[in-house]
């Protein structure tokens, strides 16, 4: 349900509330909910064990999650399932911010009642934290630049015949010794 992951600071309890759980896929692939881009392509829900804490005049929200979605491998181009995770971590206050103070630059200032919605808060760490190149593994050979074959798949045929390369002559190197 949507309205669970709808949090109201005002009046929340002295202590807090935590949720460890797992995040439903539709709901953060969902267009039409939030102001944060929706996620794309996920493979299945995404956990999140997240703590709201009140303290002082402070709301403070900290957490980790982790979740897998499908990507293109950025040197053999294969689709696979990309497993990422990260933290979440913020600060929020009801008002508006004092003139002039610098000390809560890291600070959300929320008008009362104060309403967050934690899957918005969720999709924007998962952006944040966005890796442009992944790979497949570490041991990808990617795809050969003269015929564009996958070396992890089959060996090039293509016969290239790069001895008039800038690098050649360090092929003869021995780094052995």
């Amino acid at each position: 349900m949507h309205r669970h992951w709808l949090v109201t600071l005002q009046g929340l309890a002295g202590a807090g509330r935590t949720w460890d759980e797992n995040v439903a896929r539709h709901l953060l692939e969902d267009v039409e909910h939030g102001t944060v881009d929706a996620l794309s392509d996920l493979c299945g829900d995404m956990h999140w064990h997240v703590s709201l804490e009140h303290r002082n005049d402070l709301f403070h929200l900290h957490g980790q999650w982790q979740g897998a979605m499908k990507r293109a491998c950025s040197r053999c181009n294969t689709e696979f399932d990309w497993q990422f995770d990260g933290r979440t971590e913020r600060d929020f206050q009801m008002g508006s911010p004092p003139d002039g103070d610098n000390d809560k630059d890291d600070c959300e200032y929320l008008t009362a009642p104060g309403m967050i919605d934690l899957l918005d808060i969720l999709r924007e760490d998962v952006w944040l934290s966005w890796k442009a190149d992944v790979i497949c593994s570490e041991a990808c050979r990617g795809l050969c630049p003269a015929c564009g074959c996958n070396l992890n798949i089959e060996s090039c045929q293509c016969g290239k015949d790069d001895s008039e390369h800038p690098f050649a002559a360090l092929r003869k190197l021995n780094l052995d010794a």
